[in-house]
């Protein structure tokens, strides 16, 4: 019993100390990195970041709704109010964009090595999208107004 005792907890160790030197490599690729440094990447990257604290802001601070009430999500023209839900779903589009922002970062640093137009494509859609979500969310305050 106290043999087999030991043995697990050898391998949770090994395994403990394999993750710890597979990310200390991950983090030293990191820091030689030149995407992280350059001052382009570092600036969208930033710009988004304001913008996507601007719209959380924005949000919390100008709809002032219960979270149960029911407000427009979507309305367009032609059909009007199209997609109704809780006054909580609101802050969807403004979560989902920071992670597609983060995941666009991180296939633009993947992408750097290789092609470095092809990441500061990347790189600055990452802003668009986000002043695109500060608009959606300027007007789904003034739909539900």
């Amino acid at each position: 019993m106290g043999r087999d005792y030991r043995n697990i907890m050898r391998l949770i160790f090994l395994f403990f100390r394999a993750c710890g030197a597979y990310i200390a490599r991950a983090w030293k690729t990191v820091k030689q990195s030149e995407f992280l440094f350059d001052k382009y990447v570092l600036g969208m990257i930033a710009v988004a970041a304001v913008i996507n604290t601007v719209v959380w802001y924005y949000l919390s601070y100008a709809f002032h709704q219960p979270q149960d009430a029911f407000v427009t999500l979507h309305f367009t023209a032609a059909l009007g109010a199209d997609l109704i839900g809780e006054a909580s779903e609101i802050y969807n589009a403004p979560f989902y964009i920071a992670l597609v922002s983060g995941l666009n970062i991180a296939v633009a640093r993947l992408m750097y090595s290789y092609d470095i137009l092809l990441a500061y494509f990347l790189v600055t859609a990452v802003p668009v999208l986000n002043i695109f979500v500060l608009v959606n969310s300027v007007l789904l305050v003034s739909v539900n107004a």
